[in-house]
């Protein structure tokens, strides 16, 4: 009898190890996996930092240029960038998931990847609250539910309290440039605007239909910000709007410059320059405004 027990045991372990997973990505579509994945190949950066970010950085056998956070995460095999794809390494290496994003040049790689039959998770964070989520379904994805529950709940903690100090001061009109020629900013539907929010600012180009709007020189005059956020100015010795004093971020030098390797990167690493922004508000409400 015990001999037949062992036996009949032996032949359901198989089956109750098999742990069928059913997520829908961020384009709308369902993928399944038969198992937890264990070989993933990350096609955008983000993706990369959030693998790690839950434990599973040692899953990623592949990824993209610019993965380059943690540290670790520059030793990994290259496969392309946002442009293109290796189509022939990527099948050579056999992943079990790949995880993409939802747009740009090397999406026609990725849809062809899918043709092939590789299972591919799209991903695009644009909130805090998808940020969140997306810790909580790469964890899904890989089977590590409760280390990226923990790390989304850190977030999410860490989000809360940078609100609950910052966010019901005095507030401070921001304009948000991503480029300056020609000029780009961020409307309201993007993590930027959430934390220019959560700073106690209120980004003046947020009503815009487009995400990554294209704006003018005369918008940016009409809207008169109080603030002015850029990124570093480069080889030049000073930001290019010290041209236009007649703005009174300029009149007052309120030019806030940020590290967009913290700010524009939907991970937990943009609390670093989530906090550096909050702190530069602060200091400008004290010392200007």
């Amino acid at each position: 009898m015990n001999r037949l027990f062992c036996l009949l045991f032996g032949l359901l372990l198989p089956l109750t190890g098999l742990a069928e997973i059913t997520l829908t990505d961020d384009t709308g579509q369902d993928i399944t996996l038969d198992e937890p994945a264990q070989r993933v190949i990350t096609l955008v950066p983000h993706a990369t930092e959030l693998m790690f970010e839950i434990g599973a950085g040692d899953r990623i056998i592949a990824t993209v240029d610019y993965s380059d956070y943690p540290k670790a995460a520059r030793d990994i095999q290259r496969i392309g960038d946002y442009n293109a794809l290796n189509q022939e390494a990527i099948i050579d290496l056999k992943p079990d998931l790949l995880i993409a994003f939802t747009s740009g040049p090397a999406m026609k790689d990725v849809e062809q990847l899918k043709r092939m039959g590789l299972t591919v998770f799209h991903s695009d964070p644009q909130t805090f609250t998808t940020i969140a989520d997306a810790l909580r379904d790469f964890g899904r994805l890989t089977g590590l539910d409760e280390s990226a529950n923990d790390a989304a709940t850190t977030f999410e903690t860490a989000i809360g309290e940078l609100g609950s100090r910052y966010g019901d001061r005095e507030t401070l009109s921001v304009f948000y440039e991503v480029w300056h020629d020609p000029i780009y900013t961020l409307n309201g539907e993007s993590f930027i605007s959430d934390i220019i929010d959560l700073c106690g600012g209120r980004n003046v180009f947020a009503d815009l239909p487009v995400i990554s709007p294209q704006i003018s020189l005369e918008a940016v005059f009409e809207q008169d910000p109080q603030v002015i956020v850029t990124g570093p100015v480069g080889n030049e010795a000073e930001s290019p709007w010290t041209e236009w004093p007649q703005l009174q971020a300029v009149n007052n030098n309120a030019l806030v410059t940020v590290d967009p390797d913290t700010m524009h990167r939907p991970t937990p690493s943009l609390l670093i320059g989530a906090g550096q922004l909050c702190r530069d508000l602060d200091r400008l409400r004290s010392e200007v405004y």
